[in-house]
């Protein structure tokens, strides 16, 4: 009886480590927007994986995002067993609708494709991997979602799917605003599903709580924290006092916002010859800036290319004053407690992130195109927030993730 016994304990444990070795070997998989590049998108998707690579060497992690190849060249460094892949992408983009088009026909799609991997047998092969290989689903935050954006919107749909196969699926850091009509409420139907939905902003929260409310929909901070942004920053020798990131995608009169731009700088003070520091987050689109300073009169200049601040991190250091019309150089510059002001280009997209920032910590001024320049407003003042948002994001995915620390425990 004994011998019986001790047989199916033997047993029961060479299954229990069999399940356990084959858990371990499936990946995480994460959901991002690398690869562009736009700055920030590479530095929440780095930041996460530098994360993993420290906690969870051995896991294999698959990063699903718009351009695998550059996103693959860019974090090369961040994990030992990191691969990159468009599945959700391209099952959003490649499909019998239009682009961008009706949210409920693509997202149903999407969710066929990964039932069924003949709907898409181009991407069988990582629709075979979502359905046998992965052990959590992690989409990390940005603003790769907003509502008339249905392509990358549909990629929501992978939470019911997952939820379906009691697979974890998280949502942290997410900005969809502005959203209304059939692809809120298809947020709103969606979000229900993730174990785990955090938003960077407050109207994102909001509208996706909806009637009936969707608790599982909480505020938190912006993805880029969860390491403290430890060793994001540049070295701080020779950065100019003065920095401007400014880009000229999202307004109708690009002359309008350079000439609040020059107008800042004259009412700050900034002499003709004084250096200043132009920083580019999206190539060519953050570029147009400083031949228009230049014109202006302004021959001190020094660019930023996004090349640089992905090699040599972010050029902001305490002192400095910032003009920015970008999310992410607010929150860094600011969380470095360099003072500034933000001019929104988007009333419905970038104001809603800035006020974000504002939310997190920063007193930055509000710079309206048209009107009198205001004077810098300062950075995060209070406490260690910094260390505070990393451990309120670790603590948000620790059932996926349980081997993390808090921040302090470091």
């Amino acid at each position: 009886m004994r011998t019986m016994l001790q047989s199916l304990h033997i047993h029961a444990r060479k299954n229990s480590e069999r399940v356990r070795q084959e858990q371990a070997s499936k990946a995480f998989y994460l959901i991002a927007e690398p690869g562009y590049p736009n700055y920030g998108d590479e530095l929440i998707a780095g930041e996460w994986l530098t994360l993993l690579g420290e906690y969870y060497p051995e896991v294999p992690v698959v990063v699903d995002c718009a351009r695998p190849g550059p996103a693959a060249v860019i974090l090369r460094d961040r994990h030992p067993h990191a691969i990159f892949t468009d599945t959700l992408r391209r099952l959003g983009t490649e499909n019998p609708f239009p682009y961008d088009g009706p949210i409920d026909d693509i997202a149903c799609f999407v969710s066929q494709a990964l039932d069924d991997d003949g709907v898409a047998p181009n991407y069988a092969s990582g629709i075979r991997l979502l359905q046998h290989g992965v052990q959590s689903i992690h989409m990390l935050g940005g603003g790769y979602m907003r509502g008339d954006w249905t392509c990358n919107l549909s990629r929501m749909a992978i939470g019911p799917w997952a939820h379906a196969r009691n697979i974890p699926v998280a949502a942290t850091g997410l900005g969809l605003m502005p959203i209304e009509g059939d692809s809120l409420r298809f947020a709103q139907q969606t979000a229900r599903s993730f174990d785990v939905f955090t938003v960077r902003d407050v109207p994102t929260q909001v509208a996706l709580r909806g009637e009936p409310a969707v608790d599982v929909v909480k505020v938190a901070p912006d993805d880029c924290f969860v390491n403290g942004l430890k060793d994001c920053y540049a070295s701080p020798e020779g950065l100019p006092d003065v920095m401007v990131c400014v880009q000229s995608d999202f307004v109708e009169e690009e002359a309008a916002l350079f000439e609040q731009v020059r107008r800042t700088l004259e009412a700050w003070g900034v002499n003709k010859d004084d250096a200043i520091g132009v920083v580019e987050c999206n190539p060519r689109i953050d570029y147009p800036i400083l031949p228009y300073l230049a014109e202006s009169g302004y021959s001190n200049l020094r660019f930023f290319p996004v090349i640089d601040l992905l090699e040599k991190g972010f050029p902001a250091r305490a002192g400095q004053r910032w003009l920015s019309t970008r999310y992410h150089p607010h929150i860094l510059a600011a969380a470095k407690g360099c003072s500034g002001s933000f001019i929104s280009v988007d009333s419905g997209y970038y104001d809603v992130k800035h006020d974000a920032v504002i939310r997190m910590g920063s007193h930055w001024t509000r710079n309206t195109i048209g009107e009198e320049a205001p004077s810098p407003g300062q950075g995060f003042v209070q406490g260690d927030l910094v260390k505070e948002y990393a451990d309120e994001i670790r603590r948000n995915v620790h059932a996926l993730y349980p081997r993390i620390p808090s921040a302090a425990n470091r």
